[in-house]
C-alpha cells in the first residue's frame, strides 16, 4: 500500500478553510451590497429587492426579484407593446409620481394601440457585483490556506 506524499498537509490546509455555508454567506451578503450599489436607480424598487436566497454546501443564491430585472442586466431588443386587454389601448403621459402612477385626479395625455419600443441597453449590476464580491472571498480563503501551513 503506497501513501501519498504531502497527504497530512493537504488535508490540514483543507480542514482550515472550514465549512463552506459561512464563507458562501459571506460571498451572498457581499454579492448583494455590491449589486445595490451599481444598480441603476429611478424608484429604487429593483435595488430593494435584491435578495438572498438558498445556500447549499457548494453554491449561494442572490436573486433580484422584479419582472424588469433581466431587461436591466441584460438590455432589451426592439420590441412591440401592445395593450393587455384585447380591443384596448394604450394611455401614458400627465402629471405622474416618481413611481410611475398617474398622480391623483390627473388623466393621461397620449393614447396608441401599440408602440414600437426601440429596447434598452443593458446596465449590468448583479454579474459584476458577484465578480467584485468572489474577488474579496478569493483573498479570505487564500489567507485560511496560507495560515495553516
Amino acid at each position: 500500500m503506497s501513501s501519498v506524499q504531502g497527504m497530512d498537509a493537504l488535508i490540514k490546509r483543507l480542514n482550515a478553510i472550514g465549512e463552506p455555508k459561512p464563507l458562501l454567506r459571506a460571498l451572498q451578503l457581499s454579492t448583494i451590497h455590491e449589486a445595490q450599489a451599481l444598480v441603476p436607480r429611478k424608484t429604487g424598487l429593483l435595488q430593494r429587492r435584491i435578495l438572498p436566497g438558498a445556500i447549499t454546501n457548494d453554491h449561494a443564491i442572490v436573486k433580484a426579484d422584479t419582472p424588469y430585472a433581466a431587461p436591466v442586466e441584460f438590455g432589451s431588443k426592439p420590441h412591440i407593446i401592445r395593450p393587455k386587454k384585447a380591443g384596448g389601448v394604450l394611455a401614458w403621459g400627465g402629471p405622474r409620481r416618481l413611481s410611475g402612477r398617474l398622480r391623483t385626479g390627473a388623466k393621461p395625455t397620449n393614447f396608441a394601440r401599440f408602440v414600437h419600443h426601440p429596447g434598452s441597453r443593458a446596465h449590468p449590476y448583479l454579474i459584476p457585483g458577484a465578480k467584485k464580491a468572489a474577488g474579496g472571498l478569493k483573498d479570505l480563503i487564500i489567507t485560511r490556506w496560507n495560515s495553516a501551513a
